[in-house]
């Protein structure tokens, strides 16, 4: 079952999804998709952080830490 359009600050540690879209102010945007973090690119939840820390997610070969407020502009589709 295919979960659609939730924030990726939403998502539980574990949880797999694929990128549907990214939105937030334009810095962020060219940022993201210059780290190769595509529309349709899969993602996983590696660790959230307490109290509204940072976000990890592993994508490709990397691993990125994202605010809460950076990982709220990023939509996906769960997939796990």
């Amino acid at each position: 079952m295919q979960t659609l359009n939730v924030h990726l600050s939403d998502l539980r540690e574990g949880t797999t999804a694929k990128v549907r879209s990214i939105v937030g102010p334009k810095w962020f945007r060219e940022r993201i998709l210059e780290l190769g973090l595509l529309p349709g690119i899969t993602v996983t939840v590696v660790k959230k952080t307490p109290l509204g820390g940072p976000v990890v997610v592993e994508f490709l070969t990397q691993r990125l830490a994202l605010s809460r407020k950076e990982a709220h502009w990023i939509h996906v589709d769960v997939l796990s």
